[in-house]
């Protein structure tokens, strides 16, 4: 209340107001409802075992219809060429095929009318169904550990190329570096993700290079496969890891660690005892940030991974426009969703920190 009064005092009624009500917007309109929504549709379960039994009655009586259509015309063709004393027994067909018509049409329209479209009920039955199919469960949580080494791979990545930019390099050289890393992501992430598919194909850049040098006899499938996913994916939010623990270290007085050198202590323990325990904020956001993004990306793993990668995003949008099941697909969406808070609670505590020092 006391930063309210003063930001009010500073900027005037006016601006406070607008604040509020901004803020009031973008948490209850972008946040909370969204999120709410999503609950709603996710506990309403729609039994649709009736719907699905009459669907395959109708389409086995349009196939019906189809086949005695066809024979309809094959008699029509028969009689047009049939002489005089076999036309009547055509006749006859054609007419009995006449009455199967319309008595499969009207058996098709009573089927119609009985087509009532199910009644939702509030139900933990859309969770139940993720955790009852084991293609889908065996997705899911292949995406969570895919996630977590895609976060860990770029944790290991970033975290030199961090401290070298903010303690080692100098300035003009840390400024191209700096440019080096942001200039491939004016690209847009579908054509980077295009460029790692012809960089990691079978006759691609990887392994010409891996089969010039000796290191494998012949090239590597690795599209198609989890591993091209988790390539494309660590590069593709490499960045959301950089930048937050290159604030952190460049934070970090320079003394401390000269004066750790002067001491005699080893560069791992300088990075252990010093460097690192400074980071945990940084290391913290970068580890939530590539995680959240990984988890919920669409595009990288539909393009290096194809149907032999499936990724969980890839399974929700199958069910909201493909499936036509919104219900289920917003329960795994929102067990996802689950996954990703239960992740920045285990990095605030694994790393000690409070949300005050990630929001810093």
């Amino acid at each position: 209340m006391g930063a309210l009064k003063d930001f009010a005092r500073r900027y005037g009624a006016i601006m406070t107001g607008y604040m509020l009500v901004a803020c009031g917007v973008w948490m209850i309109g972008m946040i909370i409802l969204p999120q709410l929504l999503m609950v709603d549709y996710s506990l309403q379960y729609l039994d649709r075992s009736e719907e699905s039994r009459i669907d395959q009655q109708i389409e086995a009586q349009y196939i019906e219809l189809q086949q005695t259509q066809s024979a309809l015309r094959r008699v029509g063709r028969a009689l047009e060429a049939a002489a005089a004393d076999a036309a009547p027994a055509l006749e006859r067909q054609a007419a009995q095929l006449d009455a199967e018509i319309a008595e499969i049409e009207e058996t098709i329209a009573a089927l119609e009318n009985r087509y009532v479209e199910a009644e939702p009920v509030y139900s933990l039955a859309n969770y139940e169904y993720l955790f009852t199919n084991s293609l889908h469960r065996a997705i899911f949580l292949k995406t969570i550990w895919a996630t977590a080494l895609v976060t860990f791979a770029a944790l290991v990545l970033c975290y030199p190329i961090a401290f070298y930019l903010a303690k080692v390099a100098p300035g003009e050289r840390a400024g191209m570096l700096m440019l080096a890393l942001i200039i491939p992501y004016w690209i847009n992430e579908i054509l980077r993700t295009f460029a790692w598919l012809m960089i990691l194909s079978y006759n691609g850049i990887f392994n010409q290079a891996f089969t010039g040098l000796g290191v494998i006899s012949e090239p590597i499938d690795f599209l198609n496969q989890n591993m091209g996913v988790i390539i494309g994916m660590t590069y593709t939010y490499i960045l959301f890891m950089v930048f937050p623990i290159y604030n952190t270290i460049d934070t970090l007085d320079k003394n401390q660690l000269e004066a750790a050198r002067d001491l005699g202590a080893p560069w791992w323990r300088i990075h252990w005892r010093i460097v690192i325990p400074h980071a945990k904020p940084g290391i913290a956001v970068g580890c939530i940030m590539t995680f959240m993004l990984a988890a919920g990306s669409y595009a990288v793993p539909q393009i290096l991974g194809g149907t032999s990668s499936l990724w969980f995003t890839q399974i929700i949008y199958n069910w909201f426009f493909e499936g036509g099941d919104w219900n289920v697909g917003s329960a795994y969406a929102f067990l996802l969703l689950i996954i990703c808070v239960l992740f920045i609670l285990a990095m605030m505590r694994l790393f000690r920190v409070g949300l005050n020092e990630i929001s810093r």
